[in-house]
């Protein structure tokens, strides 16, 4: 079988745009709250609720996403068959970035976890800013109670000013088992890496995609499956800013119902469903 996991990273445009002055790089609370409705409602109407909605914190918003009217809209997501998942931007976009401080990262994302727990929201989901994800971080899912990574973005090899940010060059490209020594790799761990799907050098990246190219690269992903008779299981990548106009919204429902003539979506406990039995 071909399965999809719809996953939206909770970012806003003006985070990236360096040319700002602060204040306006910062989100806006009603705005923010618009866009991420507009996320439930597709999904309520198109996919059964099961949406992945990656909660975004950073250096500049630390915990602005963990108040109100935010952690309604969490259990809201929740109790409509959908997900909720951390998504740690921790950098500064185009000038520092501070994933390889592992301590940093254990700290943040354990301060995220905690809160959402307090907050009765139990988040099993990872996916690091800019896709970056490493070796150190995997134990520190597992602490954390995150069982499942979404950063893969296979062959991804994300440089910037000479520094490697994202690699995932020769990762594989549905999901597998992390290992502890490289997480480019299937192994031992208790973290399973869950792709963004990925054929003919294209991606399920809405972002980047048209309907045609989702097209082709759902089609060699159920052939795939078809033909070697195993699950083949990637996620799908949108972003909160992508949910703001109605042309916008049309463009995501065209592409989500091109996609469903292929595969079958899932959210989180169905995909332990699916492991658990493989």
């Amino acid at each position: 079988m071909f399965y999809l996991v719809f996953t939206v990273d909770g970012d806003w445009k003006e985070y990236f745009n360096i040319n700002l002055p602060e204040e306006e790089r910062l989100p806006e609370k009603e705005f923010m709250q618009k866009l991420i409705e507009q996320e439930i409602e597709v999904a309520d109407r198109l996919l059964d609720g099961k949406l992945l909605h990656f909660i975004h914190a950073s250096p500049r918003v630390r915990d602005f996403f963990l108040k109100e009217p935010f952690l309604g809209l969490w259990k809201r997501i929740v109790e409509g068959r959908g997900d909720i998942g951390v998504h740690c931007h921790e950098d500064d976009p185009y000038k520092e970035y501070y994933f390889r401080d592992t301590e940093r990262m254990k700290e943040v994302i354990s301060q995220q976890v905690k809160v959402l727990n307090q907050n009765g929201l139990n988040p099993r989901s990872y996916r690091g800013g800019w896709l970056i994800f490493s070796n150190e971080l995997t134990p520190v899912l597992e602490e954390n109670g995150l069982e499942f990574d979404f950063s893969c973005e296979p062959d991804r090899y994300l440089v910037q000013e000479d520094k490697v940010l994202s690699d995932w060059r020769g990762a594989p490209k549905s999901l597998y088992r992390l290992s502890y020594e490289d997480y480019k790799k299937p192994g031992g761990s208790r973290v399973f890496e869950v792709p963004v799907g990925v054929a003919k050098g294209k991606y399920l990246y809405f972002e980047k995609s048209g309907v045609k190219e989702l097209e082709e690269i759902a089609l060699v992903l159920k052939e795939e499956s078809e033909k070697e008779s195993k699950d083949v299981i990637v996620s799908v990548l949108t972003h909160s800013y992508e949910y703001k106009t109605t042309g916008e919204i049309e463009n995501i429902s065209d592409k989500i119902s091109v996609l469903k003539e292929f595969g079958r979506f899932i959210n989180i406990k169905e995909l332990s469903e699916i492991i658990n039995k493989q």
